[in-house]
């Protein structure tokens, strides 16, 4: 098979699988969310979504692990075009996006795309100090704003209500999980609709069952052949007993009370959990918190969905990454031209560093020489310059063998001695001074037998009363054995 440059660049066949007849009829492409287009919903059925308890439970996890990380700009290259647009960037960061919005709150409306599919924010620019800023950055409605076949985004307005594609530079486009087919992108309280129908549903007819079944059931008993007037009297007076607990009832009329007894979970009950165990799937991918209704849990579990959570959050993260680095390119461009590197918008976790990344530094560092960048960059730290003051609590560095330098191994610790090791140490220096006076070694010998008498010899007794008993010991052990 050989490539033939005019057939590689010959690109009719991809653009066949267009229908133009019916694709040129088209401005705009619908939403593609069919469960909501089948329920005869649009996304304002998000927010009546949010105000579930179990949802905004689920949700305020999602916020928390979005914004409980700190973030950092870094200059696109060491130019001193990209030094200076990352002031810039900066600068612009340590002002209000919005008049009644903080960079919080901006990064969570953002952050918020996952649960709705997508997330518009329109940027108003103004001029200051000879550069262009955003003035102001606030997020549209979905109404106002649509996808054409192409991708490319809709403006809706009263003079053009069909659309108008968005100019540059003045929208920012979060999507989650888009696609060519799909610009709309995919929405995950979409995937909570069904549940959070059910579960209403479900939770109606359980308040309905305790309002009914929920307390003891009064019964009142008439004499055959009473009068309607006065069965109603008596049913007036169970209605007053029912919320008054007091009632008046003629004397020949009795008064029976009917407990509902029930055993297990409802079906209400189960329904209800069932629905919130779904919810929990498709918001936090975990349902650890749901599904362990009994005492106790498994620490394992809770570990592989937390792990499961994390996963989730570092890619929200990542879209609010690239939407952030979005708008910092406007900046960039729009103030040093296309030819500058935008910053980088990088968040980092300030609660630790990353296990995983500790574990794979110290195995392939036991393979392979690593480089030293490459580590800093790998675990997100700074690289420590000259003259730096640095915190340093591991081993010290070892010399390769193989470039003529020392290996340094570590020194065992000196285990402090006991009164007999001092005693036996002193004993021996006493016997090394006596043989140094020495001229011969005759003169050695009687230098040592003279100092015998002089020498402490308390321990040496211990000792060696202590080992003949331990001898006399192992020797009655042996006699009883044989």
């Amino acid at each position: 098979m050989k490539a033939h440059k005019k057939e590689i660049l010959d690109n009719s066949i991809i653009e066949r699988l267009h229908d133009d007849q019916l694709v040129g009829m088209m401005h705009e492409l619908p939403d593609t969310d069919e469960l909501l287009r089948k329920a005869g919903v649009d996304q304002e059925v998000y927010r009546e979504i949010l105000q579930d308890p179990h949802v905004m439970g689920e949700v305020r996890q999602i916020y928390s692990a979005l914004l409980s990380f700190k973030y950092e700009l870094q200059a696109g290259d060491d130019s001193a075009s990209a030094n200076q647009a990352l002031e810039l960037c900066q600068n612009i960061l340590k002002k209000r996006p919005h008049p009644t919005m903080r960079w919080p709150d901006l990064f969570w409306s953002i952050g918020k795309a996952p649960l709705t599919g997508r997330r518009v924010h329109a940027i108003n620019w103004k001029e200051e100090n000879g550069k262009l800023i955003p003035g102001q950055i606030h997020d549209i409605e979905s109404r106002k704003y649509g996808f054409n076949y192409q991708g490319e985004l809709l403006i809706k307005s009263m003079e053009i209500p069909l659309g108008e594609i968005a100019p540059d530079f003045r929208f920012l486009v979060t999507r989650h999980m888009s696609d060519a087919t799909n610009p709309y992108g995919l929405a995950i309280l979409s995937c909570c609709f069904w549940s959070w129908m059910f579960k209403n549903g479900g939770l109606k007819f359980f308040v309905r069952f305790c309002e009914r079944f929920g307390q003891p059931f009064p019964i009142g008993k008439y004499p055959q052949g009473t009068l309607e007037s006065d069965i109603d009297k008596l049913v007036t007076s169970l209605q007053g007993l029912a919320e008054d607990a007091v009632a008046a009832i003629p004397d020949d009329s009795s008064i029976d009370v009917l407990e509902v007894k029930t055993s297990g979970q409802l079906p209400q009950e189960r329904l209800v959990l069932l629905m919130n165990r779904e919810i929990s799937k498709a918001l936090t991918s975990q349902t650890a918190a749901s599904e362990l209704t009994g005492d106790g849990g498994s620490r394992a579990a809770s570990e592989t969905h937390q792990g499961r959570t994390d996963q989730n959050a570092k890619a929200d993260r990542g879209l609010l990454e690239d939407t952030a680095n979005q708008l910092f390119e406007f900046v960039t461009i729009i103030n040093f031209g296309e030819n500058v590197a935008s910053p980088v918008m990088k968040f980092i976790d300030k609660k630790q560093v990353s296990k995983e990344d500790v574990e794979v530094v110290k195995e392939s560092a036991s393979i392979v020489p690593l480089v030293k960048t490459d580590v800093y960059k790998r675990l997100n730290w700074s690289e420590p310059g000259d003259g730096d003051d640095v915190i340093f609590l591991g081993t010290t560095e070892k010399e390769d063998p193989e470039k003529g330098g020392k290996v340094e191994f570590s020194k065992a610790p000196i285990q402090e001695w006991d009164d007999y090791q001092q005693s036996i140490s002193d004993i021996v220096d006493q016997v090394k001074q006596a043989v140094a006076k020495g001229e011969t070694l005759e003169d050695a010998l009687d230098a040592i037998i003279a100092l015998v008498p002089e020498l402490d010899k308390t321990v040496l007794n211990d000792l060696i009363s202590q080992e003949l008993e331990i001898e006399f010991g192992a020797g009655m052990l042996d006699a009883n054995n044989d």
